[in-house]
């Protein structure tokens, strides 16, 4: 009896192994015959982090019945005309940042387009003759310890205030070392003019904890004590927030630098008519704000502002940029800001 039982568990077990061996092969037929059919795919060129878009590839296939087909890039590689290499099907559609977009828009890479979701977002956010549209934007905020918002209730959480009050200890992202850090000592620059910004950034460098090698540093930094307030984007301070660290999210009170990132549609697509259906449904959040927020993405949406007020009551604002910011000029910003200031020691 217990030979047959055996028996019996033998064959049960062959056929499962038998089953799983046909339904994977079935897959990997299904997977095969949809690379074959590209019309149901919308190619996107992106030098987003990997992993991002995929997660909303599901919803964007049970609403219009297309496919998200990405291709990651480097920022040169997406301003090549052979994108990736000759075997990298054309792009669609261009998933970058606003810089990447303003760079693509002059090597003639994006054809424009407009629509009611479009029409809606900030002018702001967009191309002014419709060639890019942003998407998700990430201004920069105040991550404040806990202890420390409560032992200082009445503090101003304005940009004089904490680059300048040396009982302050902060951190930030060296300019240096990510493109989002980089921008923002380019919005200082624009906001404040030249002069303001290394007098206040000296001033800084004299009550500065650290500069974090990451963007995630400040905020995390803030949260284990380590600083008093973190100089940070709102997606890493709200991923802090959501890794339960202590600290506070506060809006600075004379408003906030921003960086954006945006999409284009390609003038060389194949399927131009499906990148605009992938634009407007980016520009619906409300399909995929879940999704983004699952994978842990916290920004903040074009066509969406339901953003509740800091814990001091006030509502974000953002600063009035044009962002035309050139690579030399750039270059010669951050140069000055190491020798003078990083690694200057100097205050003024």
């Amino acid at each position: 009896m217990k030979r047959l039982a055996s028996v019996f568990l033998f064959l049960i077990m062959a056929a499962l192994a038998f089953w799983g061996i046909l339904h994977y092969a079935r897959h990997l037929e299904v997977v095969k015959e949809e690379k074959k059919n590209p019309s149901e795919y919308v190619t996107v060129y992106t030098d987003m982090p990997s992993g991002m878009l995929e997660g909303l590839s599901p919803s964007f296939f049970k609403d219009t019945g297309l496919k998200i087909n990405i291709v990651y890039l480097s920022s040169d590689q997406m301003l090549r005309a052979d994108g990736g290499g000759t075997d990298t099907p054309a792009a669609d559609m261009y998933i970058t940042s606003q810089d990447g977009l303003m760079k693509l828009k002059k090597g003639e890479f994006l054809a424009p387009y407009s629509s009611a979701q479009t029409d809606t977002a900030l002018n702001l956010f967009k191309d002014e003759e419709c060639y890019w549209t942003g998407l998700w934007v990430d201004p920069v905020v105040f991550a404040v310890n806990r202890d420390y918002a409560d032992r200082h209730p009445a503090f101003s959480y304005n940009w004089n205030e904490v680059l300048t009050r040396n009982s302050v200890r902060l951190s930030m992202t060296d300019f240096m070392a990510a493109d989002m850090a980089g921008d923002l000592l380019m919005c200082l620059v624009e906001h404040f003019g030249l002069e303001d910004t290394f007098r206040y950034l000296g001033i800084a460098q004299n009550h500065m904890v650290q500069y974090g090698k990451f963007l995630s540093t400040p905020s995390r930094m803030a949260g284990m004590g380590k600083c008093d307030i973190g100089i940070s984007g709102l997606n890493e301070a709200l991923r802090s927030v959501k890794d339960k660290m202590p600290i506070r999210i506060m809006y600075p009170e004379d408003g906030s630098p921003w960086y954006l990132f945006g999409a284009g549609i390609s003038a060389h697509g194949q399927y131009p008519e499906r990148a605009k259906v992938l634009m407007d449904w980016l520009l619906s959040s409300s399909s995929y704000k879940k999704d983004m927020e699952e994978n842990r993405y916290y920004y903040i949406y074009v066509n969406d502002y339901t953003l509740e007020p800091d814990a001091a009551g006030n509502f974000l604002q953002f600063w009035n940029l044009e962002k035309e910011y050139f690579d030399e000029g750039k270059k010669d910003l951050l140069t000055r800001w190491g020798e003078k200031i990083r690694f200057g020691g100097t205050n003024s």
